[in-house]
């Protein structure tokens, strides 16, 4: 991130969307004296702001805790840097996971004969429906819900059909 105060002749432009694991590095001129703080409250807000650092380079690591809205400023001048646009308003969202979106039509075991036994029962208990009905649950609660962790619980049928996959090869 190229942390500079913001003119008319050259205006910053700072990314706004971030993801868990993403790395922020905050870079500024050698002669420039600048921080980023996180502005709980939004806005120049400092009110309760954390330092997040203070020397040119450091690097800031999004976790879960930040998905959702986060501020960013610089507090340089009780916040004058602030007031002239040295601030993100962010989104931060969680990684993203790959979510099987329907179930494959054949299968062909390829673990150990216990395995494939289990996988085979789990199979025939669970059909290709209601594989695609749970998986739509799913798919329907994450994109409709706030959803603030990835972390979320799956049904049982949900967690048999993982099994099987994960103990099978799609052909």
């Amino acid at each position: 991130i190229n942390w500079v105060i913001p003119d008319t002749d050259d205006p910053a432009k700072f990314p706004d969307k971030f993801t868990v694991g993403d790395v922020l590095k905050f870079n500024w001129p050698v002669n420039a004296q600048h921080n980023a703080y996180i502005h709980p409250n939004g806005g120049c807000d400092r009110t309760d702001a954390s330092l997040i650092g203070d020397t040119n380079g450091f690097t800031y690591t999004v976790v879960e805790a930040d998905i959702g809205q986060k501020v960013f400023a610089c507090d340089i001048g009780a916040g004058n840097h602030c007031s002239r646009g040295q601030i993100i308003e962010a989104t931060i969202m969680a990684a993203s996971v790959e979510i099987i979106t329907s179930a494959p039509k054949t299968m062909t075991p390829t673990a150990a004969p216990v395995e494939k036994e289990m996988a085979d029962k789990v199979m025939d208990k669970v059909t290709e429906t209601e594989m695609e009905t749970e998986l739509d649950k799913v798919m329907d609660k994450v994109m409709n819900e706030d959803v603030k962790s990835s972390c979320f619980q799956y049904s049982v049928v949900f967690q048999k059909i993982l099994i099987a996959l994960m103990l099978t090869q799609v052909v």
